[in-house]
């Protein structure tokens, strides 16, 4: 079956990844802030400027919500999220560091 250097290398690979800190996402393409214009940009403009979010929800009146999310794993990164009003344009975009 395994000869037990294998399960070693094996084992310690997975310790080492294990303790790697957790990093998601990358940084955004663009700065949200500046770059999507509430009112004027549409459901595809902001797909093509963030790419595809890391979360698509709906809230309760109806609404389409964007969350993009970046996490470098050692205390960095930024969440935005984008808010879409009942014809699909930005309605409010919301960056957290």
């Amino acid at each position: 079956m395994f000869k037990p250097k294998t399960i070693a290398i094996f084992a310690g690979l997975f310790l080492l990844q294990a303790c790697a800190p957790l990093s998601m996402g990358r940084p955004f393409r663009v700065n949200p802030e500046i770059a999507l214009k509430p009112g004027h940009d549409s459901r595809g403009d902001v797909l093509s400027k963030m790419g595809q979010p890391f979360r698509k929800s709906v809230d309760a009146q109806g609404r389409e919500m964007f969350t993009y999310l970046w996490a470098d794993g050692k205390g960095g990164g930024q969440k935005c999220i984008v808010l879409f009003n009942k014809n699909k344009t930005v309605a409010l975009v919301e960056v957290v560091q």
